[in-house]
């Protein structure tokens, strides 16, 4: 149940009325004033957060030509496995078919059934092996994709950490690499099983190394950000409120406590500067008015 703010009289839900109906006292402006400063307190040190989120975000995509070429350079992973690193051709009496083996080509086998007809013919005794080679290879080639994707979203995010995402997607870009290899690995063994294949027949392509040239053109690109560093310029004061901020979230100091405004910056003390010479021409025109 409701109570009055200032004497805590306890309402009822017929007082409708914004006048406590004990002592009073308009309810709805009481601490008026008080709660304002309050709420101006929060809002000057949450903007400053939002402020600091914004900055480092900018500064991280686009904060200059480096940052802008590696949004560029991002997508080349993902582009390069269009590209075909082989293909592979299931001939049968009433049916022949060729896949390309990339990533729309990756696609195509696991959504139109011909894994599950691969899958079938792993059991058999005269294809069985170029079979299983052929599932291992498409299997492998699921990795370099999964960390081409990954690639892509860390450099998206690399604002979360401006000092340590650099190393991170060069480290994932290394690890796409390694996978990219493996999977080649794979593929030429499969290729190899199936090279006197009656019903499956596969060739290597050179899709895969555009993918390693592009996973190395994004460790290029992150190890010179890495080196030259990403400078995050703040407006005067965002740094000092965010720190009271922090230690205003975490109980040390309550809203209360702190000043109005809490940092004071050349931008606040211009404010007050006008505010002053407004209240002076308030005053004035009053004793204007008075000595009328």
């Amino acid at each position: 149940m409701a109570k009055c703010p200032k004497c805590g009289v306890k309402l009822h839900i017929y007082n409708v009325s914004q006048f406590c109906p004990k002592c009073g006292v308009n309810m709805r402006y009481v601490d008026f004033e008080e709660n304002f400063i309050r709420e101006a307190k929060i809002a000057e040190l949450t903007q400053a957060v939002v402020s600091m989120k914004v900055r480092r975000l900018k500064a991280a995509l686009i904060g200059g030509k480096i940052q802008i070429v590696r949004l560029v350079v991002m997508l080349l992973p993902l582009i390069s496995l269009l590209i075909p690193s082989g293909s592979f051709s299931l001939n049968l009496p009433y049916y022949s078919h060729t896949v390309q083996f990339s990533a729309l080509g990756l696609y195509g086998t696991f959504t139109n059934g011909d894994l599950d007809y691969i899958g079938a013919m792993v059991g058999s005794d005269v294809f069985g092996a170029s079979f299983t080679a052929l599932r291992t290879a498409l299997f492998a080639y699921v990795a370099p994709a999964a960390f081409a994707v990954i690639v892509l979203l860390a450099s998206i995010l690399c604002f979360v950490s401006i000092k340590n995402m650099q190393k991170i997607i060069s480290a994932l870009s290394a690890v796409g690499i390694a996978a990219t290899v493996a999977s080649v690995f794979f593929f030429g063994a499969f290729v190899s099983k199936a090279k006197d294949g009656v019903i499956l027949t596969g060739k290597m392509g050179f899709g895969w190394l555009v993918t390693v040239l592009a996973f190395a053109a994004v460790i290029a690109i992150n190890l010179i950000i890495d080196k030259k560093g990403i400078k995050v310029v703040y407006d005067e004061g965002i740094e000092e409120r965010v720190a009271v901020y922090h230690e205003y979230k975490a109980g040390k100091v309550t809203i209360d406590e702190l000043p109005q405004p809490v940092v004071e910056t050349e931008a606040t003390r211009k404010i007050d500067e006008e505010i002053a010479k407004e209240e002076a021409a308030l005053q004035d025109k009053a004793q204007e008015e008075a000595k009328q």
